[in-house]
């Protein structure tokens, strides 16, 4: 007997919080900053906050930091704009964060603009007494702020 269940979907939540408590709102900067330097290509800066293992997860798959770092240095996606809408800090530990981002990404691959809403998970780790991306993990999302605007 094959048994077919009907997919169910978790009530849906926006990460819409703008402002962050004292002790939050450097990751909340950090996680922008992030999305600044990707979209100027600057695989150099990004290379002081990346983790060497962090792993990135995307929609066409997940890998390391050289890799990714390669990526964008080289525009293979181009990661034009990040429109942000709210980002969620969460404190792990003393060394360990966490920022829960809503954005609608505007990237260029193979010369066409793709616009993809996303829920992306940052998390930082400090090591050695500096704050470095250990995972960055694009979900995409079907509804919320900017969704009308994807590429269908």
């Amino acid at each position: 007997m094959v048994t077919f269940a009907a997919p169910t979907y978790a009530q849906f939540q926006n990460f819409e919080n703008k402002t962050h408590t004292p002790e939050a709102q450097p990751f909340a900067d950090l996680g922008q900053k992030v999305f600044d330097l990707m979209a100027q290509k600057d695989a150099t800066a990004l290379k002081e906050i990346f983790h060497p293992n962090a792993m990135f997860v995307h929609m066409g798959g997940y890998w390391g930091t050289e890799q990714e770092l390669g990526i964008i240095g080289q525009g293979f996606i181009f990661y034009k704009q990040t429109d942000v809408y709210g980002m969620d800090v969460k404190k792990i530990n003393d060394d360990n964060w966490a920022v829960y981002s809503t954005i609608v990404l505007t990237a260029e691959l193979g010369g066409n603009d793709v616009i993809t809403p996303f829920f992306v998970t940052q998390t930082f780790t400090r090591e050695n007494g500096k704050w470095l991306l250990s995972a960055m993990v694009f979900t995409t999302r079907q509804g919320g702020p900017g969704a009308d605007r994807a590429n269908h």
